[in-house]
């Protein structure tokens, strides 16, 4: 079974048993970011399963259902889903946002806040352009919880797009669904789905050895990542399942 990897370290408790303590061989890790593993759902025999984003999620629902009720959700804050700027949110318009390439469902959130929220209007987006060209830039995954740690020079505002959600609604927001494959059958859909369960038990036993490596990878302190991992929801809510779908009303207007 091909079981689709984010590199980011928010998606670790899922994969903890898999990667440190026993590897199985009828499974194997396909990295990608976000927007890649988007494509990878999409063509045959590519993955199997995994964290496919919202936004694509929508699109794949003829082939892919949901696995146990797994997501990659935040309650109050993301943490490294952040909008960094050269000015107030309310100054952005007419002026030009970098994008991430990783991205799938955080640059629609983006559009959401800043055009419904904060009404701001006439914006170029540009795709993985250089820092100078723009005025703000969007950062997600490690490279964002960095910059949420270090600061970004040139960027003195820094807008959390979990934190805002939650602000405007009240709401968690869910980055990412948990799915497979509709045609694997219903036992190896079962196995995965425990597997997937045990290593997050298992991931909070070993919190503190675990933010000790990520924190020598990413050098970050260590209190900064188990802080970081407190901000997410692995399994769906009733708040998930309503943040949701006031997400899809919001989507249809950007």
């Amino acid at each position: 079974m091909k079981l689709a990897r984010m590199p980011y370290i928010n998606v670790d408790p899922f994969y903890y048993t898999l990667e440190y303590i026993e590897k199985k061989p009828d499974i194997e890790l396909v990295f990608g970011f976000p927007r890649q593993i988007g494509m990878l759902a999409s063509t045959k025999d590519a993955i199997d399963a995994g964290p496919i984003s919202v936004m694509d999620f929508l699109n794949l629902q003829k082939d892919y259902e949901l696995l146990g009720n797994m997501c990659v959700a935040v309650k109050e804050k993301a943490g490294s889903v952040n909008l960094f700027s050269r000015v107030p949110v309310k100054n952005l318009n007419g002026r030009k946002i970098g994008i991430t390439s990783q991205t799938s469902t955080s640059r629609i959130l983006m559009k959401v806040i800043l055009e419904q929220r904060y009404e701001v209007k006439s914006v170029e987006y540009l795709e993985q352009p250089e820092l100078d060209k723009v005025d703000a830039y969007l950062l997600i995954g490690n490279n964002a919880l960095v910059h949420a740690h270090n600061g970004l020079k040139g960027f003195d505002y820094m807008y959390d797009l979990g934190e805002e959600w939650y602000r405007w609604t009240g709401y968690p927001f869910v980055f990412a669904l948990w799915a497979v494959k509709k045609q694997i059958p219903q036992k190896d859909k079962d196995y995965l789905a425990d597997i997937l369960r045990q290593s997050i038990e298992v991931f909070w036993k070993n919190e503190d050895s675990m933010a000790q490596i990520r924190a020598s990878e990413l050098l970050i302190s260590p209190n900064f990542i188990k802080d970081y991992w407190r901000f997410f929801i692995y399994n769906k809510t009733s708040d998930v399942d309503k943040s949701l779908i006031l997400f899809k009303k919001y989507i249809k207007g950007v």
